[in-house]
């Protein structure tokens, strides 16, 4: 990548590719301030990006930009304000984010009248609801439209996972949701951490379908007596992997020994998983793969890097021990 300023914001999954989302913010003083026209940012692919960059001591934080409703999910809108402290957005974006996601996660508990027109589109499609284990072995319940589940399970970084459930919209999909959670204890989400960790110590793929198994047919009767007076509500159980699950690559990773936010790196993304990607130093795993094997490989979180302004050039990474393996 060409040397200067680089920022960047985020991640974006589609047809089982992940794109990482980049701006160039210019040299310093020539930036522009809030409400001036911003560059717009651009997508490119994370696998076989190779970022050699570094961090400064007070680096310069950069809002993230937030998703403005649209009835595939939203779509994207750049931003040039500043960021609240210790946030990544700044005050709109954060407030527009809020108010999207309240709409979509407490629409089956307010009155259409006060929702977004965009919204009410979004939520009157068919949903599914599913239940999604990640490598450490945490299972969550979440919902999806439809045509986005394998999108939004791959945005998740789930390793397993099934629909167990279909519903007329995302009104009805999510009172099973809460449904779920109330009757059987499965929660809503699962920290960045737990997944992160997953990654180093996983759980086999056949213990995550045993624990998955009878959890189908649980939920399956809580939702089949919760919803028996509602129309719309067809059960399933619908499998999902992960396509990167059989890959050797994924396995035997250590965690990065580092931040990504600090210091000095010289890094190339093999693989993504949600947020998770696995590092390597370039040509590193060209050169394992010729002498037979995949080469010791690192695993973090991109997130630690989004809206964080790092300077791209031709540095010396730091030197990173893990265990008895060089990176």
């Amino acid at each position: 990548m060409e040397p200067g300023q680089l920022v960047v914001l985020g991640l974006e999954w589609g047809d089982d590719e992940c794109w990482i989302r980049i701006r160039r913010p210019g040299p310093a003083g020539d930036r522009g301030g809030p409400g001036d026209p911003v560059a717009p940012s651009q997508l490119v692919p994370a696998i076989g990006l190779t970022l050699n960059y570094r961090v400064g001591q007070d680096p310069t934080r950069h809002c993230i930009g937030h998703r403005s409703p649209r009835r595939n999910g939203g779509s994207y809108v750049d931003c040039r304000n500043r960021p609240q402290a210790n946030e990544r957005t700044c005050v709109s974006c954060a407030v527009a984010d809020a108010e999207f996601a309240s709409d979509l996660h407490h629409a089956h508990t307010r009155d259409r009248a006060e929702m977004d027109l965009a919204v009410i589109d979004h939520l009157e499609q068919v949903n599914v609801l599913y239940l999604a284990a990640f490598r450490d072995g945490s299972i969550k319940v979440g919902t999806s439209t439809d045509h986005r589940r394998t999108r939004r399970l791959l945005e998740q970084g789930a390793w397993r996972a099934v629909a167990v459930a279909t519903a007329k919209d995302g009104f009805l999909v999510r009172r099973l949701e809460d449904l779920v959670t109330e009757r059987l204890g499965i929660p809503q989400s699962v920290a960045v951490k737990r997944k992160l960790n997953g990654m180093t110590s996983p759980v086999g793929e056949r213990r995550l379908d045993d624990l998955l198994g009878p959890l189908v047919d649980d939920v399956h009767e809580a939702v089949g007596a919760g919803a028996a007076e509602e129309e719309g509500v067809l059960l399933g159980a619908d499998p999902w992997a992960f396509p990167g699950s059989s890959d050797p690559m994924w396995q035997g990773l250590h965690r990065y020994p580092g931040r990504l936010d600090a210091g000095t790196h010289h890094l190339e993304i093999l693989a993504m998983c949600g947020r998770m990607a696995v590092l390597a130093r370039p040509g590193a795993a060209s050169a394992a793969a010729a002498a037979g094997n995949v080469g010791d490989r690192f695993v973090a979180d991109v997130g630690q890097l989004f809206g964080i302004e790092v300077e791209v050039g031709d540095f010396e990474p730091d030197e990173l021990m893990v265990q008895d393996s060089l990176f």
